[in-house]
């Protein structure tokens, strides 16, 4: 008898090529500097609360409706984040992105030159949400291009790692905003702030995104797109018609599985500072310092989903990323007030968890064919980052007047909702469904 063959183990994908990398990165930076200018706007809403709106009417009321401003920003994401994509399935991905940059570039300079409420009354609030909008339609198309451009730069087995790497990218544009937040408030008095100095950040973002218009001029089509082109299997119908007649399932997977990242992406990092705030009686400054040690961490987070979506597969690891974030928010919203001093290290901590979920999206990427991934994607990231994002800071903020540990309960829910989405992945995985 034959001795038995000895024990081989599959050989490991080869890593990524240097031009992959760099097509990440340019990517990655790119959706950064648009991210910069669409979130910068809730760092300041305190101060944006007193300049568009009257000054008799309850503080709590003006930042109430400050937030419905910036929640116009992400109502917008679906519709345009459709349009968009409809182009980028049919003409191609990369030149959406020209389109993209230059409408937010176009309406952050539109923001920090507008009018306040003492010299235009009303119309100054109104301006600001249709400002808001454009920025909204613009990022809808931005992001899912960015995470679908990303992905189909690289081999399937990577595209956990492409994923990760565009959040982390992107999480960087919220980080960058926190730290020029918190520059202006250490730097400006308040009444210099309420005065000028809340239009310098969005300066600052019509210049990134001029920047970012020049770097994409670098980038070529993805390998994916350019082999639909050579085969003609582009889509001939209306791409969204299909994706919404043929892929429902594929949809509700999406959503719920980007969900997970987005609820903590808005909760600890758009509204960190304002809850360390409210929440833990932090000054404004030191807050959004501490926003931005915890939006590091969260980017950390990011790059080491990428991995962990890879080695693990999609389903085990979304199981495993829902458990560590569902630990460490329980532990800063429930342990920080036992133990002030942990405050810092324990936001931290959460948002770190909150990272490890950025890598969800290759769920997304998965889902869909490729010659309607753009419109999928979008679709189905736009339904999270626009409504469901969008109506998160107005339900927390007035929820925090009755239930102060409503966060905490929210994220709660998210996290064990992903987790059993993981689940059914995994059994889906195992039948062959």
């Amino acid at each position: 008898m034959l001795p038995p063959p000895p024990h081989r183990t599959a050989p490991r994908p080869p890593g990524l090529l240097a031009h992959q990398y760099r097509t990440l990165g340019l990517t990655a930076l790119g959706g950064s500097l648009e991210l910069f200018d669409f979130v910068v706007f809730v760092f300041f809403v305190p101060v944006l609360a007193t300049v568009f709106f009257p000054p008799d009417i309850p503080h709590w009321l003006a930042q109430l409706q400050t937030f419905v401003v910036f929640a116009v920003g992400f109502f917008a994401r679906p519709f345009g984040g459709v349009l968009i994509a409809h182009f980028g399935d049919r003409t191609g991905r990369k030149r959406t992105f020209t389109f993209t940059v230059s409408l937010i570039a176009v309406a952050t300079f539109g923001i920090a030159s507008l009018p306040t409420y003492g010299q235009i009354g009303v119309a100054a609030p109104l301006l600001l949400a249709l400002l808001r909008l454009l920025q909204g339609a613009a990022v809808g198309g931005e992001v899912a291009g960015g995470y679908l451009f990303g992905a189909e730069h690289v081999p399937d087995s990577h595209r956990g790692t492409a994923c990760g790497l565009v959040a982390a990218g992107m999480t960087c544009g919220v980080l960058a905003g926190v730290m020029v937040a918190a520059v202006i408030h250490h730097t400006l008095s308040d009444a210099e702030i309420r005065a000028w100095g809340w239009r310098v950040p969005f300066l600052l973002g019509g210049g990134f995104g001029l920047l970012t218009l020049y770097m994409r001029r670098h980038l070529h089509e993805t390998p994916v797109f350019r082999a639909l082109e050579e085969r003609q299997a582009l889509a001939v119908s209306l791409p969204l018609g299909e994706v919404l007649r043929a892929h429902p399932r594929a949809i509700l997977i999406s959503v719920l599985t980007f969900w997970t990242f987005i609820a903590h992406f808005v909760v600890l990092g758009l509204m960190g500072p304002t809850l360390l705030q409210s929440l833990f009686q932090i000054p404004a400054a030191q807050a959004l310092s501490i926003g931005s040690l915890g939006t590091a961490a969260n980017i950390l987070g990011c790059l080491l989903s990428g991995r962990l979506f890879d080695r693990l597969g999609e389903a085990r690891a979304l199981v495993l990323a829902c458990l560590l974030a569902l630990g460490g928010d329980l532990l800063f919203f429930m342990g920080a007030p036992l133990a002030p001093d942990a405050t810092v290290p324990l936001f931290i901590l959460a948002t770190f968890g909150g990272g490890l979920l950025g890598a969800a999206s290759v769920i997304m990427i998965r889902s869909f064919p490729p010659r309607i991934a753009y419109s999928g994607v979008s679709l189905s990231l736009n339904l999270v980052s626009g409504i469901i994002a969008g109506l998160t800071p107005i339900g927390l903020t007035a929820a925090l007047h009755v239930l102060p540990s409503a966060p905490a309960w929210y994220l709660a829910a998210i996290c064990l909702m992903g987790a059993g989405t993981g689940l059914w992945l995994r059994r889906a995985e195992v039948s062959g469904t």
